[in-house]
């Protein structure tokens, strides 16, 4: 694969396959342990070719002026400031369902995430990004991001439609830029480390995954709002 060329995350999960197909062949037998010979697979080093940058308030600005308009993309820059202003990852984004989406207490639930930390945590939806919630609301169709026949859109298929945004804006960003954002005006705005940890799915000590108190929902939109 490396001499092929073939990137990095490829290898890791080629030798992750491995190992689960070894692992299962010890456990049931069929080979000795010693024959496990995974931990002896070398990949290459983890090279980061396009670092993260977060949208700087300029570049903001200009997609908000877009969500504002009567532009074919408006309803796509609104996409962009609201993932700027959640935090969640594309997928998770993509995959929010209507019925997750509290308008009227100002949270949604993202339930299938990357990580377990990430899973079934309530996200806080700032008082900037509600009237695009709301809009999209509107649309038919289970999930919140739609197409124009009310079904729910691939990365591929929103990634288009982003990249669109970025051309239109002037911008050069790609969408899981938008959770950096996110992350960056939180840190900026000196928002509570838990609170933030809670927002971007990441594993908290002393936080119990999936339980959500009023008082932790005030402490989550509180730290939205400082952004």
């Amino acid at each position: 694969m490396s001499r092929r060329n073939i990137g990095y995350a490829s290898q890791k999960k080629c030798r992750q396959l491995m190992h689960l197909m070894y692992e299962y062949a010890v456990k049931y037998k069929i080979i000795p342990a010693a024959a496990d010979i995974t931990c002896y697979i070398d990949i290459d080093k983890k090279v980061v070719r396009y670092p993260k940058k977060p949208f700087i308030t300029r570049q903001l600005n200009r997609v908000k002026k877009l969500a504002n308009s009567d532009d074919t993309l408006a309803r796509w820059a609104m996409c962009v400031v609201m993932m700027c202003y959640s935090g969640v990852r594309p997928g998770e984004f993509l995959a929010i369902q209507k019925s997750d989406v509290k308008l009227k207490q100002r949270y949604l639930i993202v339930r299938d995430s990357k990580t377990e930390a990430g899973e079934n945590r309530a996200v806080p939806i700032s008082r900037k990004a509600l009237p695009y919630f709301q809009l999209w609301m509107q649309e038919k169709g289970r999930t919140l991001i739609v197409d124009d026949k009310g079904e729910q859109l691939s990365y591929h298929r929103f990634r288009t439609r982003f990249d669109n945004v970025m051309t239109a804006t002037s911008c050069h960003h790609t969408p899981h830029e938008c959770r950096h954002t996110c992350a960056t005006l939180l840190d900026n705005a000196g928002a509570n480390d838990t609170a933030v940890k809670r927002i971007l799915g990441h594993a908290s000590p002393g936080v119990t995954k999936g339980t959500y108190t009023h008082k932790s929902l005030h402490e989550l939109k509180k730290a939205i709002d400082l952004i």
